[in-house]
């Protein structure tokens, strides 16, 4: 079978091969292109030895450190299905990604193996905890540990072939998703896919050998791992690791950025609202370094966006795309930006805006949005019937969002299918009504939802974080009054409600589902609170 896109890969790691390729954040220690490699196919070994072969799975849940991405890495050369579980997540997500499949090993870390550790032992895989060297562990912790990471390198040879068992069309990564009906499915992702679209992805937005991306994302999701990981690899870039994005590295940021000569950055929304909460004279960003600024992962508010470039002086270009698709469309620098527009399609992918019953829609007409692209998933393991109803026999794939595409081919997304509000018969994009809340000076993060109401069928609820200095001057009766001043009638938040934190998925995206079950216990299904 062709190896292509992994020729491509393995050209990269020779023509690169003195080029530095990792810098870890937390101690300054780095990983040239050919050291890097050495680490993976050494570990290859390893795990080998451990009878690990073509299209065996692997689970693999820790925090962010370079053992870690030695470890995809090494699943690569034997052409191993590698299954990643955020180390946050709770046990029954580890019992979900061990249930659907037969993985051979589970690596884990020693916060990992505390947590979950009973969920493990429930099923017949060999589980390997090892820490980084950076971890710091108490002495209990310790006799956890029964896999050394350097003393396993050092004690075997690399293995002699690189990417020599995995072809273009096999399985990487095995990403676990909820599916429509909340079933628990893992989405398939090939080196075709992978590959394919990083590259397109880097060269639509001229990114090169000269960038530097700062990996603070969960590398046990997408983000961390292919955004900020291959796809610097593949434009033969460099990647400066770090913990996950959060209080403890937040006012470090820009110091951090700034030190290792960063200039590539790649926020989620709420890490940008988080970064706009930091004083005015707190490590004020280097400006002039930074080549590149992107954000994804969740819709982002335009006035999000705005509060963000006009503080620190950075061009944020949004991105599109979904665990099935991989990229879809990109923000370029080299065109003027349209208020809410997502860009334009990546090489390759095609988009349809459909109505009712399937059919196209034209220019400016919002509809569901369909992708057919050469980057999508290789399939689906234990889907519903629903999520299967999203495959096309014509090979468009329904997203699930709604938008429409302007006169210049730019996407714009209206929202989620199944968060749309249907209030007396009337379509509600809560998108849009967020990104209006939004420009309310004092406003951190906004969520609209639905509920159930008797007579309406839904209500429009909004719920809203505040900004540390407006938290005692803001009040819900404040933004139902911008509300009434902004929004039409029918459309406008019948209650609003001021808490102290949104709950946030591992990816950061606003858990609605959360709040609507918070919302309900305080609403009258008749309209009273």
């Amino acid at each position: 079978m062709p190896r292509t896109q992994l020729g491509i890969l393995r050209n990269l790691f020779v023509e690169r091969s003195q080029a530095t390729l990792v810098i870890d954040a937390r101690d300054g220690s780095t990983l040239t292109y050919e050291e890097f490699l050495d680490q993976s196919l050494r570990m290859a070994s390893v795990l080998e030895e451990l009878g690990v072969g073509p299209h065996n799975q692997i689970v693999v849940s820790m925090e962010n450190c370079v053992e870690l991405a030695v470890l995809y890495f090494s699943c690569m050369h034997l052409g191993a299905e590698v299954v990643p579980v955020n180390p946050g997540a709770h046990a029954r997500d580890f019992e979900t990604a061990l249930s659907n499949g037969q993985p051979k090993l589970a690596l884990v870390s020693p916060a990992v193996r505390r947590r979950a550790g009973d969920v493990l032992g429930k099923f017949p895989v060999r589980v390997l905890c090892f820490r980084s060297q950076l971890e710091r562990l108490k002495s209990a912790t310790a006799a956890a540990i029964n896999f050394d990471f350097n003393a396993e390198l050092a004690r075997h040879e690399p293995l002699p072939d690189v990417f020599a068992r995995a072809d273009d069309e096999d399985t990487l990564l095995v990403m676990m998703s909820s599916g429509t009906t909340g079933t628990p499915k893992g989405i398939e992702l090939c080196y075709r896919g992978l590959i394919g679209n990083g590259r397109a992805m880097a060269r639509q937005m001229g990114m090169d050998s000269e960038s530097r991306f700062y990996d603070i994302l969960p590398m046990t999701y997408l983000g961390g791992f292919y955004n900020l990981f291959l796809i610097p690899l593949l434009c033969g870039g460099s990647v400066v690791l770090d913990a996950a994005f959060g209080m403890p590295n937040m006012y470090a940021f820009w110091e951090v950025v700034r030190q290792h000569g960063i200039n590539t950055l790649w926020f989620t929304p709420t890490m940008l609202s988080m970064l706009l909460s930091l004083a005015e004279d707190e490590s004020p960003p280097p400006t002039s370094q930074i080549r590149l600024a992107l954000c994804g992962m969740a819709p982002l508010p335009v006035e999000l966006k705005r509060q963000f470039e006009r503080r620190f002086e950075c061009t944020l270009h949004e991105n599109y795309g979904l665990s099935e698709t991989l990229f879809i469309t990109t923000s370029v620098p080299s065109r003027p930006y349209q208020d809410g527009s997502i860009g334009r399609l990546l090489s390759e992918v095609n988009l349809e805006i459909r109505g009712e019953g399937g059919t196209v829609l034209g220019v400016n007409a919002e509809g569901q949005i369909a992708v057919r692209t050469p980057y999508f998933m290789k399939g689906y393991r234990h889907a519903d019937a629903a999520d299967r109803a999203n495959l096309g026999p014509d090979g468009y794939f329904l997203t699930g969002d709604i938008g429409y595409l302007d006169d210049q081919e730019e996407l714009f997304i209206s929202g989620r299918l199944k968060d749309l509000i249907i209030r007396g018969g009337v379509n509600i994009s809560p998108k849009s009504l967020e990104n209006v809340i939004h420009r309310l000076p004092g406003i951190q993060q906004v969520a609209v939802i639905g509920v159930p109401h008797s007579v309406y069928g839904e209500e429009v609820v909004a719920v809203v974080t505040l900004h540390e200095e407006f938290k005692d001057r803001l009040t819900s009766q404040d933004v139902k009054s911008h509300c009434e001043e902004q929004i039409a009638s029918f459309e406008r938040p019948k209650h609003v409600f001021v808490i102290d934190s949104m709950p946030l998925g591992m990816t950061g995206k606003v858990q609605k589902n959360v709040l609507r079950r918070l919302v309900q216990e305080k609403i009258d299904p008749l309209g009273g609170a």
